[in-house]
């Protein structure tokens, strides 16, 4: 029986894969025709990609990472109900008599969440042929191994994100496919109404994160508010566009305090989500002669900053303080409309030591793989005359506060 490592920090576990962190293989500078450790496993090269996914403002880097010690976790239900009243003698808030008795215990209710980590994979080969061209010749070839390692860790590091905000479809077929990336935050921030408005005849755990392939998680079924988090549209109807507005996102961020009784850490966007925002205050912006008052004004999230605003008048990289991340590769709810909006909590979870509310559980942290010529019995070791190599990851995103979490959809453009 192989012994639990007991990695508590992403930090640890990703120290303990590369045998160094990302931030110091960088810094070492190293070409990537290099071999590394010559072989079929290569901590440079998976650093590398680690690094390219957490080191860019896109929706993955956004994201808090834990490593992966449970599969599962457990999650407030419901609140704990009142104390029994007695008349006269006890409140069910708590208020008692002088010298009255002791009430009976009451407890929230916490429900269990099982889910295993998704395995996640990016292959991409060259023929012998190609190599030796590349390598040898003087023929305005691209597609060796070594130039396809860095533009594969781009194209793992979009479709991560893609999965990120993927909308479930209709199809029962595909939506079994979708169940085997990671969850998606379109997913996970949702509400019954939305569950109950999106849901088709046949696909009634549309809205139901994890459950299906690799775990059972949330019935949002089983009635409205239990694991609601806020859903609004403009409009006031879902489905149905309108233009987003000041009043929409404080009434937003009011809604996510009152039920949560939490402030929100992170925006995150599309292009033209962010393009809506900003057309919201840059005509409130009238302070004039801002030449020698402008400054350069940007925020950190986890690690990667927003786009650039300014330090004086709007700060247009954040909204009411909360850093706004920008992607391209976030989702729209309606067909036609602008990239839907979500506001998240991040923190951490104060009955989960070192686990944020919602955030990214890592078992392996990206690692490359290459088979071909570097090994002895090549080219039996791929049954062709190619090298094939892969990048491979295990992981899934997690949230511990559904009612900490909002989600703004049906946005129409006002440009």
């Amino acid at each position: 029986m192989s012994t639990y490592l007991g990695l508590r920090s992403i930090d640890e576990l990703v120290n303990y894969t590369y045998n160094r962190t990302p931030d110091e293989i960088l810094k070492a500078g190293f070409s990537t025709t290099d071999p590394g450790t010559g072989g079929n496993y290569n901590p440079l090269f998976g650093a590398m990609a680690w690094a390219n996914f957490n080191m860019e403002a896109n929706i993955f880097a956004a994201l808090p990472k834990y490593v992966w010690d449970f599969s599962g976790w457990r999650i407030f239900q419901s609140k704990a109900p009142n104390l029994t009243s007695v008349a006269g003698a006890r409140d069910g808030l708590g208020g008692t008599i002088e010298g009255g008795a002791i009430a009976g215990a009451v407890k929230p209710v916490v429900q269990e969440i099982t889910c295993k980590p998704k395995t996640l994979q990016y292959v991409f080969e060259a023929s012998e042929l190609l190599e030796q061209l590349v390598d040898n010749s003087r023929d305005d070839n691209y597609g060796s191994l070594a130039q396809q390692r860095v533009y594969a860790s781009d194209q793992f590091k979009e479709r991560v994100n893609q999965m990120l905000t993927a909308i479930p479809t209709d199809v029962v077929a595909t939506n079994a496919l979708e169940r085997l990336n990671l969850e998606s935050l379109d997913v996970i921030v949702a509400s019954h109404a939305e569950q109950q408005f999106e849901a088709h005849a046949n696909l009634t755990d549309l809205y139901n994160p994890w459950k299906g392939a690799n775990g059972a998680g949330v019935d949002r079924n089983a009635g409205a508010g239990t694991w609601d988090s806020t859903v609004k549209s403009p409009s006031g109807t879902l489905g149905t566009a309108d233009v987003l507005t000041d009043a929409v996102l404080r009434d937003t961020l009011a809604d996510i305090r009152i039920a949560a009784g939490k402030e929100p850490t992170v925006m995150i966007g599309g292009q033209d989500t962010y393009s809506e925002v900003q057309s919201i205050y840059m005509n409130a912006y009238r302070i004039q002669n801002t030449a020698d008052l402008r400054t350069e004004f940007s925020v950190g999230v986890n690690g990667v900053d927003t786009f650039t605003g300014t330090g004086a008048g709007l700060h247009i990289s954040t909204i009411y303080g909360l850093p706004f991340i920008p992607s391209k590769d976030t989702t729209q709810s309606a067909e036609g409309s602008v990239d839907d909006l979500f506001i998240l909590n991040t923190s951490a979870d104060k009955n989960a030591p070192n686990k944020p509310l919602l955030g990214m559980q890592v078992l392996k942290p990206i690692v490359y793989y290459e088979a071909g010529k570097r090994q002895q019995g090549y080219p039996f070791i791929n049954e062709a005359f190619t090298d094939r190599a892969l990048y491979n990851m295990l992981g899934e995103t997690t949230c511990r506060n559904f009612k900490a979490q909002a989600k703004i959809r049906d946005i129409a453009s006002g440009i």
